[in-house]
């Protein structure tokens, strides 16, 4: 008895902790889980209706996730919407991606957002050629942490969580390191989004490398919430119910004895 009870009690542990660290459908901007394509059309799943087009060469080979989009000279381009106008309001934003690169030389842009009433670079994360994390949050005003360095041939979930006093960055469900920004985020009518690019359709484009399960979300996500969304993807989170999970697990563990 006093072993099914710790399960319980772990499994109770287990409810507690997805309900409090819960991402929300309505804190998801736009969703690119690359699992299909339309031709050239990339969906935007989350609803939102932010549909990109491939232009030039990528295609769909297999992800993290099901598929994922590999881009060799090409980019995933959303063109100028009101997309991320909610983030001046909550004065928070997450840009969320998994990378695996198969070459790298230069500065290679992972998703950039880019506003036309800004000056450039509002929002972009990126790789520098020391395969350092490079990123802006919100203004351009580049910054760097040169204490972790990516590696080819592998895959990285990375993530930027900017409010406008520190971008944080954590990599494969870890925080590694923070720059102070001491500005307030924008409230950006219309952008265009670029993947697979770091300021234009033709500059800091990745040489070759797979994206997948790009996500922009007008929260600062905590660590536990990125973790989840690591493990689980985007649907994985959504779909999450404390007691239907609770069940599942009942199910596997009474199957295992």
């Amino acid at each position: 008895m006093k072993g099914l009870s710790f399960i319980l009690l772990s499994m109770g542990l287990v409810v507690v902790g997805l309900t409090s660290h819960a991402v929300e459908e309505g804190d998801i901007l736009l969703y690119y889980s690359f699992d299909k394509m339309n031709g050239k059309t990339v969906k935007d799943d989350s609803g939102n209706g932010h549909d990109a087009e491939l232009v030039g060469s990528g295609k769909l080979v297999n992800g993290k996730f099901n598929k994922a989009i590999q881009l060799d000279g090409g980019i995933v381009q959303m063109n100028k919407r009101d997309v991320i106008s909610s983030v001046g309001k909550t004065g928070e934003i997450t840009l969320e991606s998994w990378i695996f690169l198969n070459n790298h030389a230069s500065y290679d842009g992972i998703i950039s957002i880019e506003a036309p009433e800004g000056d450039c670079c509002e929002f972009r994360t990126m790789i520098d050629p020391n395969f350092n994390p490079f990123w802006d949050a919100g203004h351009h005003v580049d910054k760097k942490l040169v204490d972790f360095k990516f590696e080819l041939k592998k895959w990285y979930h990375y993530v930027l969580v900017a409010d406008g006093k520190d971008g944080k960055i954590y990599i494969n469900g870890e925080f590694i390191g923070e720059q102070r920004e001491n500005f307030d985020l924008p409230e950006f009518k219309e952008v265009t989004i670029y993947i697979g690019a770091g300021e234009n359709p033709n500059v800091h484009k990745v040489e070759d490398a797979i994206i997948d399960e790009v996500v922009i979300y007008n929260k600062a996500l905590t660590e536990k919430e990125i973790q989840a969304s690591m493990e689980l993807s985007v649907p994985g989170v959504l779909s999450v119910e404390p007691q239907g999970k609770l069940a599942v697990k009942w199910g596997e563990i009474k199957s295992n004895r």
